[in-house]
């Protein structure tokens, strides 16, 4: 169970109102809502916790509650009677999901940092003798998991055959089953949808968001080397479905189809049917269309030619006085002295560096005015003296491609230093903390309080990558929160780190 279905299940038998659970936990009654819906993680060991915990217990006295909690929490109903025990019980339950949901960020953030192209392994678009055959009807039927695996490599064989290239238009919520159970096919599923792309053809898939973030998360993180490519624009539906029923409709217009429904229990045996049929094609197009307007964007993926398109949303983005988390292993772009992000802009072969020169004070100016309201916490490793003397010190790659190989000269990071620290000791809600972990992410994430996440690959093939489903937004909220983890002994101890390596340069 999730954090927000376990909180519905205690209110629920305790019969206890938003309201009244906020004033025993100091909460606002909207952010309880909003945790009961699932629209806000839970904060890793928040201190409402506790009070939530002992707040449920005191209120669970009847025999039917007693039994209910005592079933979901496996433990035996007279150990209710140690109050202390029962309410750590309660407690480590609350808390227990989490865990899970911070390792699959973790994760999916490893696996776009460490994402290489295959080398290699060349993709072509010619058909082998192992492909599969494409049917001759108008429509096919097959049955079951295999089933559904053979209609799928029908489905791109004959979007391969085409000489169309088309926008393919794919949901599913469905289990995964099919794809993740063989990685034999899952290999196959791969390169046959490379390969489709390779002809011309884009994407249009809508995920769904229902299921839980480790399934999410690794449904994204199997979607990499193709969101890579620039070709697929994922969209989610925002609103929640009863799941009873599920659908698959996978669609390559004018060209074919491959559809399927079940019940959530009756998912192996579902039938699939693959059609080629022209006014039928129509129907499922029409039918998926009307479902993608009511959907909205899951995440926005600029590639490393999409620079104007980035900059742009993150204009928009950083425009937003909103609270902050930042995690990166290079300083701020934002706090770095104008003659310095000048010099290293006119370093670059841009065509526009006038363009960006201006684009650097319109982020410095928002980033100071998001400061006088709003707190914003980074996490920052610095690199070692030597880096910085030898001038191999990157310049923090943030969508512009020309200047994603400059390194700082040594006095030009000594500059940024300095300023960085002006900053700490100018704004009270400029936060930093310096990590001694040495780590080769090679990433950053930058996430705003309900409003959005970025994160971008530093690394060869560069890449961004924009969120702001809200829960999605929520988990790397709180993901980041706990990685951070600041206090106010942190901003004074980064200060004397950051003036130590100062005084060194």
């Amino acid at each position: 169970m999730q954090f927000y279905e376990k909180l519905d299940f205690l209110m629920n038998i305790t019969k206890t109102t938003n309201s009244s659970l906020a004033m025993y936990t100091s909460l606002d009654a909207s952010h309880i809502s909003r945790l009961r819906r699932g629209e806000r993680r839970l904060v890793k060991e928040a201190d409402y916790l506790k009070k939530m915990a002992h707040y449920f217990l005191s209120h669970c006295i009847e025999d039917y509650q007693i039994k209910s909690l005592s079933q979901i929490l496996k433990m035996q109903p007279e150990h209710f009677q140690d109050s202390k025990n029962a309410t750590e019980v309660i407690y480590q339950w609350l808390m227990g999901h989490e865990e899970t949901g911070h390792a699959s960020i973790s994760g999916f953030l490893n696996g776009i940092s460490d994402f290489q192209f295959r080398k290699n392994t060349p993709v072509t678009d010619d058909l082998t003798d192992s492909d599969p055959k494409t049917p001759k009807k108008d429509v096919a039927l097959y049955y079951g998991i295999e089933g559904k695996r053979q209609a799928v490599l029908s489905f791109l064989s004959l979007i391969i055959e085409s000489n169309q290239p088309t926008t393919l238009l794919l949901y599913s919520d469905e289990s995964m089953d099919w794809l993740t159970g063989d990685p034999s096919f899952a290999a196959k599923w791969r390169d046959m949808l490379a390969r489709v792309i390779l002809k011309g053809n884009r994407i249009k898939v809508i995920h769904t968001v229902s299921r839980n973030l480790d399934e999410m998360l690794e449904a994204l993180s199997k979607w990499m080397p193709l969101y890579m490519t620039g070709a697929i624009e994922p969209y989610y539906y925002p609103k929640k479905r009863d799941g009873v029923f599920k659908r698959t409709l996978f669609i390559a217009p004018k060209i074919t189809a491959v559809t399927s429904s079940s019940l959530d229990m009756m998912e192996h045996p579902a039938l699939n049917i693959l059609f080629k049929d022209k006014k039928a094609l129509a129907t499922l197009t029409s039918e998926f269309e009307s479902y993608l307007f009511m959907c909205r964007p899951l995440m926005q993926i600029f590639t490393y030619h999409q620079k104007q398109q980035y900059l742009d949303l993150l204009k928009e983005f950083e425009k937003d006085a909103t609270p902050t988390l930042l995690k990166s292993n290079c300083l701020n772009w934002s706090t770095m002295p104008s003659a310095v992000a000048e010099s290293i802009i006119n370093r670059s072969d841009s065509d526009d560096k006038e363009k960006l020169i201006q684009y650097f004070y319109d982020r410095k100016e928002a980033f100071e005015k998001g400061l006088e309201h709003c707190s914003f916490h980074a996490l920052l490793q610095l690199p070692s003296l030597t880096e910085i003397k030898e001038g191999v010190v990157n310049v923090a790659f943030t969508g512009i491609p020309e200047t994603s190989n400059i390194c700082y000269t040594p006095n030009e990071y000594k500059a940024h230093l300095e300023n960085t620290i002006q900053y700490l000791k100018k704004y009270d809600n400029y936060n930093l903390k310096v990590t001694s972990k040495k780590r080769h992410d090679h990433f950053i994430l930058y996430v705003k309080e309900d409003l959005g996440a970025i994160v971008i690959k530093q690394n060869a093939p560069h890449a961004i990558f924009a969120i702001n489903e809200i829960n999605m937004t929520a988990a790397f909220w709180d993901y980041l929160k706990d990685e951070i983890n600041l206090s106010d002994k942190d901003k004074t101890t980064a200060l004397k780190e950051l003036e130590h390596l100062y005084n060194r340069l």
